[in-house]
């Protein structure tokens, strides 16, 4: 529930705010509000910021994107085909609920994999959601060591939830291990890549998909989803294999975790594609002239 005075306590801020810069400290924070200023334009050239918060700063200040064009290729790169567009989603219970289990210790019971062949080529969707109460690690793995085949990169966004949760599922399922180290192996992180390469004004001090993704295309919101973050999501699955529903109501859950999972996944095939495009040329004479 939320507090009835917490939008009194929390006014909006403008796009502008200094709160935007991306892992601003609070002392740094401070600092800046003893010397009066609150929008990310009047911050002076000689005030201590990190490389990131300075670039993002300059981005606001001129309103216009950068993005490190030659390293960002490079990266991009490094992909191969086929490419796999990999997401989960999990839940973690205060109580264990299955064997080996240890408390708040992640449950996954959802995948979805867009699979590009070659460049250019149409993506191929295949995902997983568990649909009852049972323990649904080893079917979830299965499954996903099919899709995933044994070559190809895996493309992710925040390598560490993935990969964590796969090692505790070879822990779990010793008989899958070198399936799963394979799958880590060829894991890449599109969120560093991000991170260090790209800025854009929308994302507000933020390099979740969820703020890059609209940045660059704006009909890829999120917004207006029955399940539009992992922790919907995690709520929801609970619901479904776990409340009393009715059968049109199973099949409303359903259908939304699947399209927030497969979303993802279908975002980081349009992102990348995005920017390895030539429609960032424009941003090259940007830079070019900054």
């Amino acid at each position: 529930v939320t507090c009835e005075f917490y939008d009194r306590c929390n006014l909006p801020r403008p796009d502008d705010h200094v709160g935007y810069l991306p892992r601003i400290h609070a002392s740094a924070m401070d600092e800046l509000e003893e010397l009066g200023i609150e929008s990310i334009h009047d911050i002076p050239e000689d005030f201590e910021l990190t490389e990131i918060q300075r670039r993002a700063a300059s981005c606001v200040q001129t309103g216009e994107p950068w993005y490190d064009s030659e390293a960002l290729k490079a990266e991009l790169a490094t992909l191969s085909y086929p490419i796999s567009y990999l997401d989960f989603e999990s839940v973690n219970p205060a109580i264990p609920r299955f064997a080996g289990m240890r408390p708040y210790q992640q449950v996954v019971f959802q995948f979805s994999v867009h699979r590009q062949k070659e460049l250019g080529a149409q993506p191929e969707h295949f995902e997983f959601l568990a649909m009852e109460a049972s323990d649904p690690r080893r079917e979830f793995i299965a499954s996903l060591c099919s899709v995933l085949g044994e070559s190809g990169t895996i493309a992710v966004y925040n390598i560490a939830f993935e990969s964590g949760r796969l090692s505790e599922l070879a822990e779990w399922l010793p008989e899958f291990a070198e399936r799963i180290k394979n799958i880590q192996a060829r894991l890449w992180d599109l969120l560093p890549v991000v991170r260090n390469r790209i800025y854009h004004p929308a994302f507000a001090g933020s390099y979740s998909l969820k703020a890059v993704l609209p940045a660059f295309l704006p009909s890829m919101s999120y917004a207006g989803m029955a399940v539009g973050n992992g922790q919907d999501a995690g709520l929801a699955w609970e619901s479904l294999v776990h409340g009393d529903l009715a059968c049109d109501e199973r099949d409303r859950i359903r259908k939304a975790l699947l399209d927030y999972c497969g979303r993802d996944t279908l975002a980081l095939v349009k992102l990348i594609t995005k920017l390895r495009s030539s429609q960032l040329d424009q941003f090259d004479a940007i830079n070019q002239e900054s």
